[in-house]
């Protein structure tokens, strides 16, 4: 059983620890890291309530759903249609940051030993790599997570341990509060994990107790290491923070430091491009019923034919994703919660909270929304 937990933590963890991390230093400049270490603790506090609540969803409901289908089952076709929309450009356009990161990270370490290796063979790695662990189901594919995310959560470690030790803590708040809607959509989009649970409950085979600490643990522990991180980076970046946080520290801490940057960011990356992946095929089989040949093509193809079609922005994406998908995916749960025939995990929860935490959604969806529009 504890083996199934520590698989099962280890997925759920390995999925919320990814590219979005990266974005999370340079974000916080806009709002000073202060006001964004405490923006990122009530985010992180938000997500947990919605993570308890889609697991709520998921022991209390017999068969294998993910959203789409958990959402047209309690709350209507309507809601499932629009749960679909939104499921599926998030899957996707997170596969795609995935995809466009981790070649970029998997390259530069490469290069480092084969310097003649290009971001094109680095894709085709990815491509490989998808292609491989998507055709397979279960236990394989999850035994690669739970030691790549070792791995990751050790390295990670590492980085911040260095950043903390031989950078700079002094003055580090000294710069001015802004606007905390300008972070938002990358912190949201690195705390969420809902996509994974109904895998991560499967492979604790529904023992509904332990899958409730689970989500907790699993929550806290990625929230916990980003404000470590965003520390270390802060303290470790002289001129500021980079926009992928790694190269700011360079000159204190030496060209080790994006090699080892460079170990972390692939990790992240392809331990959540498993995760979600695999996902996103639960979704086609179990909710589409879709045959698994096309499963699988519509699960490894669709990343790299964006990127054919020019789709690079990976700070503008993470940003939209954050704000509009997750945001959107956040509020169909906790509707969805509400509308449970019985609730385990969150008995104690009153309606006027839920509101509150959809309107905080529903403002960063606007404001993300005016953004992206230019105004």
């Amino acid at each position: 059983m504890w083996s199934r937990y520590l698989q099962g933590l280890a997925l759920f963890v390995g999925t919320i620890i990814g590219v979005g991390v990266f974005t999370l230093p340079f974000a916080i400049t806009r709002i000073g890291l202060f006001g964004g270490l405490i923006l990122l603790g009530l985010l992180a506090i938000a997500m947990l309530i919605v993570h308890l609540m889609y697991g709520d969803a998921i022991a209390s409901t017999p068969g294998r759903h993910r959203l789409p289908g958990y959402a047209e089952r309690y709350l209507g076709r309507g809601w499932g249609a629009f749960a679909t929309i939104s499921n599926l450009v998030l899957l996707n356009g997170a596969l795609l940051v995935y995809v466009l990161l981790g070649s970029q990270f998997l390259a530069s370490l490469v290069q480092l030993i084969f310097p003649g290796f290009s971001l094109g063979a680095s894709l085709a790695v990815f491509f490989g790599v998808g292609a491989v662990i998507f055709f397979f189901d279960g236990a394989f594919s999850t035994e690669i997570e739970e030691s790549l995310t070792i791995l990751l959560v050790l390295t990670f470690a590492l980085v911040i341990g260095w950043g903390l030790t031989r950078g700079h803590i002094a003055g580090m708040g000294e710069a001015a509060w802004g606007n905390p809607l300008l972070p938002y959509g990358a912190i949201l989009f690195s705390l969420a994990g809902a996509v994974v649970l109904p895998r991560v409950y499967e492979t604790l085979q529904a023992d509904h107790r332990r899958f409730r600490s689970l989500v907790i643990l699993g929550t806290l522990i990625p929230a916990m290491l980003y404000g470590l991180f965003v520390v270390a980076v802060w303290a470790a970046s002289p001129a500021g923070p980079s926009q992928e946080a790694i190269l700011g520290m360079q000159p204190l801490l030496g060209h080790w430091i994006v090699a080892l940057g460079g170990v972390v960011g692939f990790l992240a990356t392809i331990t959540s491009y498993i995760g979600v992946g695999l996902t996103y095929k639960g979704l086609l089989r179990f909710d589409f019923g879709l045959p698994r040949l096309i499963v699988w093509v519509l699960a490894t193809v669709p990343p790299f034919l964006l990127i054919a079609a020019g789709l690079a922005n990976f700070v503008a994406i993470i940003g939209f994703l954050g704000a509009i998908s997750v945001g959107f995916d956040n509020i169909v749960i906790i509707r969805l919660w509400h509308a449970l025939p019985r609730r385990q995990f969150l008995n104690f929860w009153p309606g006027w909270a839920s509101v509150a935490l959809v309107l905080v959604f529903i403002v960063g969806m606007a404001a993300a929304l005016l953004v992206f529009m230019g105004r």
